[in-house]
């Protein structure tokens, strides 16, 4: 049965024209997407998807605005995640922490500002519970020539 605060997300992210992915990204290796330990919640990497919308560096291959774009759905997919982990989002207390990698020009220096498009959406869709610290790092290569990488850690009732 589908909670309060599981419908209200659902709705923030409808508002914003979006819903959860029916499919995010598999992990790219022999590896969980998520683990769940005595109320502490990882994701594997998240990412924005394998398609090719979102490849290269962003100040060279990206704009600014496309890597927040890429960090969106990067975030997306997170919530997806934390969904199925969960069974909905009603047991989850709130995000603890996002280590964002921004694949990016040796000359761009705007990280912070690409993985506010993951922290916006986060702090919309979770409100309260989206709140999280934040890492930025600058890779100059991905994995699969992917953009952005986050790492999330989560808090969770048991």
């Amino acid at each position: 049965m589908i909670q309060t605060f599981t419908i209200e997300a659902i709705q923030r992210l409808a508002e914003l024209g979006m819903a959860l992915p029916q499919d995010p990204p598999p992990p790219a290796g022999d590896y969980a997407p998520y683990r769940l330990l005595n109320g502490i919640g990882f994701l594997a990497a998240q990412t924005s998807g394998y398609d090719g919308s979102f490849q290269g560096q962003v100040g060279r291959d990206l704009t600014l605005e496309q890597g927040q774009k890429a960090a969106e759905r990067a975030a997306l997919n997170a919530l997806t995640r934390i969904y199925q982990a969960l069974d909905g989002f009603e047991r989850l207390i709130g995000l603890a922490h996002v280590a964002g990698h921004v694949c990016s020009a040796p000359d761009f220096f705007d990280q912070p500002d690409v993985l506010n498009g993951a922290s916006r959406l986060f702090n919309h869709v979770l409100g309260e519970r989206g709140k999280h610290s934040r890492t930025a790092y600058a890779p100059t290569q991905l994995p699969h020539k992917i953009t952005i990488e986050l790492e999330i850690t989560f808090a969770y009732q048991i």
